[in-house]
């Protein structure tokens, strides 16, 4: 009886530190993969500490209980290190119960997951499968370690006379211990417990789907656009057609350069050149909806959620954004252009709100040449071009590229560039075809605006939504800076181009004041000579702008910021000797310290903006 006691009471010691030292050995290589700073070991041992303590608790009640329990949560911070880490590869922070409404967009981000895909993340969940044979044969398997290896070791220790609480109360030592080196970690702060996977998820469901969201008062007026009628380049553009195209993942970088001796844009370098402003020290600006955030920014000038898309989480608030304020100035309509679904980022069910009254998707369009996720660019416009010819003018038509998405696949018969045989194959090689062909289309479609007589009388706006290709990758960053000649730094990586073309305007600028995706409308109203007096704008004219702000959140945590002369980037996990500032142009490393009082603003202004989105208050009175 006594020895059947001793070998239960090893088993209920040695099973709970089994699954300690496995999740130990998880938990180092998940958070070593988390850039906190010198802390992964503390963050390792805090997750242990937890589930050694939740199983410690539960076996004095049941052991049973303690059991499936332990199980249960191996299985899923197995998961959870899995997913959450793959997650954090791609955008840089970690996974949100907010995005759980946003599955059904997988196939915007799929593709770039899989790439993404490493070892860790399969190591993982590797074991489960063998923990599930074992769990539901344990009795069996149990009796025959037994007869093998555990007789002898329980024969050992029998003269201790293990009860059914001395493992509990050694499992529960372990678990003080733990604490106490979290605890002791030279430089770890209890705040930075939020980043401790258990912590972290228990923290996000409470702020998103428990806690009431407090009352924010907002003072509307310092988000009112300032009357800029007599300035020198106010009306330019008047009543003229509107063709804006967002162009999917183009980088400013591309945009004057040389490959091998072969133009990347020649389109767009010669129309920066003719009647245009570009803006050079332009900043992509996004929420949880990538792509769909980047255009929701820039026909609103208003922030996405951080980790939610505002089409899906704001659909029918009421707005007035550039379709509503164009329509409201006389123009014919507004119209919307897409190569993929129209249910994709929920644009069929909140382009109405938007103002849009029409919205042209892949199911409408001739599916004659598709590759990648949808219809190619050169018959996106092509169409549409004959749709064009029919509107009254001036009109307003807004276009989203696709054949430019991850991961680059032009077709070989649309390959222009001469790689080098070392770039054949390579993300960068590849997106250096998408962005010459998408350069390709554009020069295309202008001609075409040309023939049919609409493009004299037309504004047209093209920017990127969002960075093509990541600087942490050593690859990409090698043939970065072959390609420019310089460090491939977050700068770059941020840095999307705008231009803004208005044919016969007799001036040609560059604007290197720092902007970003919100302040895209005020600028274009500016030179559309029309004041926005019916909602707020958390953008400026960086026309007329002396000073740059462009808050960032997503890629980096809110209350980052980029200026004219500095990056601030605060990491998600708000460790900080992970906080960063950068001088623009040299990257000296700057004292983050310096900058505190401005990263509060810029966390202030997305809050306000946040908070009158919540109550769908945009609108002025």
């Amino acid at each position: 009886m006594k020895s059947t006691e001793n070998k239960n009471s090893l088993y209920k010691l040695l099973y709970p530190l089994v699954i300690g030292v496995l999740l130990f050995a998880k938990g180092k290589i998940f958070y070593s993969g988390l850039y906190l700073g010198e802390y992964p070991l503390a963050f390792a041992l805090a997750t242990v500490a937890i589930v050694l303590l939740i199983y410690s608790l539960l076996s004095l009640i049941s052991q049973k209980i303690s059991t499936v329990t332990l199980m249960v949560l191996y299985f899923f911070i197995s998961i959870m290190f899995a997913s959450d880490g793959l997650y954090f590869a791609y955008a840089s922070k970690l996974l949100s119960v907010t995005q759980l409404g946003m599955v059904g967009q997988l196939d915007d981000i799929k593709t770039t997951m899989l790439e993404l895909l490493k070892l860790e993340n399969v190591i993982n969940l590797i074991d489960l499968p063998l923990w599930c044979l074992y769990y539901f044969n344990r009795g069996l398997i149990n009796e025959k370690i037994s007869r093998i290896s555990l007789h002898r070791l329980a024969g050992k220790i029998k003269k201790a006379r293990i009860n059914k609480y001395a493992s509990s109360a050694i499992v529960f030592g372990i678990t003080v211990a733990l604490t106490l080196s979290v605890v002791l970690y030279p430089g770890f702060e209890a705040e930075y417990m939020s980043n401790e996977i258990l912590c972290y998820h228990a923290k996000d469901i409470y702020i998103n789907l428990i806690k009431e969201k407090e009352e924010r008062i907002v003072d509307k007026s310092k988000y009112t656009s300032p009357d800029y009628s007599g300035y020198e380049f106010y009306g330019v553009a008047e009543n003229r057609n509107v063709i804006v195209i967002q162009v999917e993942a183009m980088q400013n970088f591309v945009l004057g350069a040389f490959y091998e001796g072969q133009e990347i844009t020649p389109n767009l370098n010669k129309l920066i050149k003719a009647d245009t402003f570009y803006f050079d020290h332009y900043y992509y600006q996004i929420g949880g909806g990538n792509t769909a955030d980047a255009e929701f920014h820039v026909n609103n000038s208003l922030f996405a959620p951080e980790s939610n898309a505002a089409y899906m989480q704001y659909t029918d608030n009421h707005y007035y954004g550039l379709p509503h304020i164009l329509k409201d100035k006389g123009y014919s309509g507004a119209y919307a252009y897409h190569g993929y679904i129209g249910s994709f980022w929920n644009r069929e069910s909140a382009y109405p709100a938007q103002g849009f009254d029409d919205y042209i998707s892949l199911e409408d369009f001739v599916q004659n040449d598709v590759f990648g996720m949808g219809l190619s660019d050169r018959q996106l416009f092509t169409q549409s071009m004959e749709m064009l010819k029919t509107y009254e003018e001036p009109f307003y038509a807004f276009y989203i590229t696709l054949s430019s998405h991850y991961p680059y696949g032009i077709p070989l018969n649309e390959r222009e560039i001469t790689l080098k045989p070392e770039d054949e194959g390579t993300l960068f090689g590849l997106y250096i075809q998408s962005m010459n062909y998408a350069d390709r289309c554009i020069g295309e479609f202008i001609e075409m605006l040309d023939s049919a007589g609409i493009y004299d009388n037309t504004m047209l706006v093209i920017y990127g939504d969002h960075y093509g290709l990541g600087n942490s990758d050593w690859e990409n960053s090698k043939r970065f800076t072959a390609l420019t000649g310089q460090d491939y730094t977050l700068y770059d990586m941020f840095n999307v181009p705008l231009i803004i073309n208005v044919p016969g305007m007799g001036h040609n600028e560059t604007v290197s004041v720092a902007g970003g995706h919100i302040d895209t409308l005020p600028t274009m109203l500016y030179l559309l000579g029309i004041t926005n007096d019916k909602a707020v704008m958390f953008g400026q004219n960086l026309i007329e702008a002396d000073v740059g702000f462009v808050c960032q959140q997503t890629h980096m945590s809110v209350g980052s910021f980029i200026n004219n002369e500095v990056l601030f980037k605060k990491p998600h996990n708000n460790i900080k000797s992970n906080y960063d500032a950068y001088e623009y142009g040299t990257m000296a490393r700057l004292d983050y310290t310096l900058f505190e009082e401005e990263s509060r603003y810029a966390a202030e202004k997305i809050k306000d903006c946040q908070a009158l989105m919540e109550k769908d208050d945009v609108l002025l009175d």
